[in-house]
C-alpha cells in the first residue's frame, strides 16, 4: 500500500538545497556556449517560503502534492523541476520576449532531465488565457512589478487556482522620501530607475499590494516582508523590500459534506464536527468523465496527539485503497484523496476514511473521539 507522509516546509527548504546542487552540476554539464543561465537562485526563495509559512499552511505544499501546479515566469525552470520532483503535475508559462535567455535554459534542462513539465509560452502582460482546468497552486514569483498589468493576471489566477504564492518588491516611502506604507498605493517607475530596467514598472505600498490582492479575488493566509523593511524606496537597490504571501482564491470551493453522511460522524450544531476512527460518506456518481478529488480541512487533536505520535489516515473508495497519508504536527491541516476516474462508474460511491487511532469514550465524553472536521468537501477534476 502507497504511504506517504506530510512534510513540514523546513524539510522541503532542505530538499530544495540539495536539489539545487544538483541543478548546478547539470548546468555545468551543458555549459553556456549558446546561453547564459538565469545568474539568480530561484530555488532560495522555498527558505523564504519556510520564513512566511504559518501553522497549518506549513505542511501545504506537500498535502497538495500530486496535484496540478503553475509556475509563471520560471526563469531557467529551477523551481519548477523541483516541484514535479516532490510529485506536481507542472504547467510554466513564460514570455521567450522577455525571459533571460529566452527560455533555452528551461528547454534545456528539460530534455537533460527527462522532465515531463508542460511548457507554455504567452505574454503574461497581454489578455493571455490559461491552459484549461483549475489548478491547486500557482507560484509567481518575482514577476508582479515587471508587469503592466498585476490587475488582470492576479484576477485571472484567482478563477483558475485556488492557493498561490506571491512575491513582489514594496516600498514604504518614494524616492522624495513621503511615507506611503499605510497609503493603497503604487509607485510607477521610470526607465532610469531600478537598475535602469525597462521591464520594471509598479512598486506598491505594503497597503496597496494588499488592497490590490483583495480586489482581484485573494484572501491572504500568510503574509511577510524581507529586507529593508524599515526605509524602502522604489527605485534603487540598495532599499529592496520584498513581500512573500500565500494567497487563497474566494472563487474556489467544495460541495458542503452535510447530505450523505453514512457513519462515523458526531452531529454538531457549530461547523466543527468529530469523527470517529472510522468514518464514511456516500457520493452520487459524476455527471461527466473525470477524477474526484475528496478536500477535507481537519484538526489533529491535542488528546490524540498525546496518545498515537503519528496519525495514519487511511482512504478508499468503494472497498478500493488509495493509500495511506501520515501527519506528525499537532494542529490543523489540509487533506486530499485522489479517486480515480474508473473508481466512480457505479450508482453509489462510498468514500471511507480509516484512522490509525481515536481517542476512547470516558468519564467526560462517551464518544470515541478521531479527528476535527471544519470543512469538507468533493469536486471533479
Amino acid at each position: 500500500m502507497k504511504r506517504t507522509t506530510v512534510q513540514d516546509i523546513s524539510e522541503i527548504a532542505h530538499q530544495a538545497k540539495e536539489f539545487s546542487g544538483r541543478l548546478q552540476e547539470v548546468k555545468s554539464g551543458i555549459g553556456e556556449r549558446e546561453f547564459s543561465w538565469y545568474p539568480y537562485g530561484s530555488l532560495n526563495n522555498v527558505h523564504a517560503l519556510s520564513k512566511l509559512l504559518k501553522g497549518r499552511f506549513r505542511t501545504l505544499i506537500s498535502e497538495l502534492s500530486g496535484g496540478v501546479l503553475l509556475d509563471v515566469g520560471s526563469a531557467d525552470g529551477d523551481m519548477a523541476f523541483f516541484l514535479e520532483s516532490l510529485g506536481f503535475h507542472v504547467i510554466v508559462i513564460d514570455n521567450p520576449e522577455t525571459d533571460y535567455n529566452r527560455m533555452r535554459g528551461i528547454v534545456a534542462l528539460k530534455a537533460v532531465l527527462n522532465s515531463q513539465i508542460e511548457i507554455v509560452t504567452a505574454d503574461v502582460d497581454s489578455r493571455f488565457s490559461l491552459p484549461e482546468g483549475r489548478y491547486d497552486l500557482a507560484f509567481l514569483l518575482g514577476v508582479l512589478y515587471h508587469l503592466k498589468n498585476p490587475f488582470y493576471v492576479l484576477e485571472l489566477l484567482s478563477r483558475h487556482v485556488r492557493f498561490c504564492f506571491l512575491s513582489t518588491r514594496v516600498a514604504r516611502f518614494t524616492p522624495e522620501h513621503i511615507e506611503i506604507q499605510n497609503a493603497p498605493v503604487a509607485y510607477l517607475l521610470g526607465e532610469d530607475e531600478l537598475n535602469h530596467d525597462c521591464t520594471n514598472f509598479w512598486i506598491f505600498s505594503d497597503a496597496g499590494l494588499k488592497r490590490l490582492l483583495n480586489r482581484a479575488g485573494w484572501e491572504i493566509c500568510d503574509y511577510l516582508t524581507i529586507g529593508d523593511t524599515k526605509q524602502s524606496t522604489p527605485d534603487t537597490l540598495e532599499h529592496d523590500e520584498r513581500a512573500f504571501c500565500l494567497m487563497r482564491s474566494y472563487h474556489f470551493g467544495v460541495q458542503p459534506l452535510t447530505p450523505k453522511m453514512i457513519k462515523g460522524w458526531h452531529s454538531t450544531e457549530g461547523p466543527w464536527r468529530w469523527t470517529e476512527r472510522v468514518f464514511s460518506v456516500e457520493l452520487d456518481p459524476p455527471e461527466r468523465p473525470g477524477n474526484l478529488v475528496l478536500e477535507m480541512d481537519f484538526v489533529y487533536p491535542g488528546p490524540l496527539k498525546q496518545r498515537v505520535n503519528e496519525l495514519r489516515i487511511r482512504g478508499s473508495v468503494n472497498g478500493t485503497s488509495l493509500g495511506e497519508v501520515q501527519y506528525s504536527a499537532m494542529g490543523e491541516h489540509f487533506y486530499r484523496l485522489h479517486v480515480p476516474g474508473d473508481l466512480v462508474r457505479t450508482s453509489k460511491i462510498v468514500v471511507e476514511c480509516e484512522l490509525s487511532d481515536a481517542i476512547p469514550p470516558d468519564s467526560t465524553d462517551l464518544r470515541e473521539r478521531g479527528i476535527i472536521v471544519p470543512n469538507a468537501g468533493f469536486r471533479w477534476v
